[in-house]
């Protein structure tokens, strides 16, 4: 797969919209170039595009509205580089601290889930899963793997907690991709995917959350044993 969250494309992106608003080339309340422009210019992929004004979004820096693009938020030029300059700091982090971010996030987005999820949820789950299983002897691995741990916090219903983790699964990727962190074999991950599927529709948090403790413990392990930079 082309690795479309790879931390260092889209800090260039995100650092590209820094040296717009320093230049004066846009200012608050303007509109900024549309993916495919910024794309073409900047030498990367749309997708690393999307992620960067997703980051941005989340952040406060911009605002995305459907029949206006994406349009950079009403304060001072000082104030935007500032949030800027600290959004990018996230890509400084390391493999060990975004790990203990993810696991915390992943422990109480998943007892929400078995709490709070409907029929809706059911059936989002089950199909992010299907795409999982399918992807499990492929090089989209990976990527059908966080999203379907993504269709777990969407349907905790704390938007908060799913947006903080589409947040920092950029550079949680980059890091997997780089130094090949996911090779527990397929029938394993895939087995766990399910049991925690299964307690989810059952509504058992603690067996949920004792579930994904498991599936996550490899990658703890490493956590703790290495640190990347």
């Amino acid at each position: 797969m082309t690795n479309c969250t790879h931390s260092k494309e889209v800090a260039a992106v995100i650092d590209h919209v820094r040296g717009l608003l320093d230049s004066g080339r846009i200012r608050p309340g303007d509109r900024l170039p549309a993916e495919r422009r910024l794309a073409e210019q900047l030498g990367v992929g749309r997708a690393y595009v999307r992620t960067a004004f997703q980051k941005l979004e989340f952040y406060g820096i911009v605002r995305t509205f459907p029949q206006s693009g994406t349009v950079v938020a009403n304060q001072t030029v000082q104030v935007l580089e500032s949030l800027i300059s600290d959004m990018l700091q996230i890509d400084n982090y390391d493999f060990s601290s975004l790990v203990r971010v993810r696991v915390l996030l992943e422990v109480e987005a998943i007892r929400l889930c078995a709490e709070n999820r409907n029929d809706n949820d059911i059936a989002l789950m089950k199909a992010a899963l299907e795409d999982c299983d399918n992807s499990l002897e492929t090089d989209r691995r990976v990527e059908k793997d966080f999203a379907y741990h993504q269709a777990i916090a969407r349907s905790s219903h704390n938007p908060v907690i799913a947006s903080l983790l589409l947040v920092i699964t950029p550079d949680v990727l980059s890091y997997y991709f780089k130094y090949k962190v996911c090779d527990t074999p397929a029938d394993i991950v895939r087995q766990e995917h399910h049991d925690m599927l299964r307690y989810i529709v059952e509504q058992k948090p603690d067996k949920a959350e004792e579930m994904l403790r498991k599936h996550l413990e490899g990658v703890c392990r490493l956590a703790n044993e290495q640190k990347f930079h």
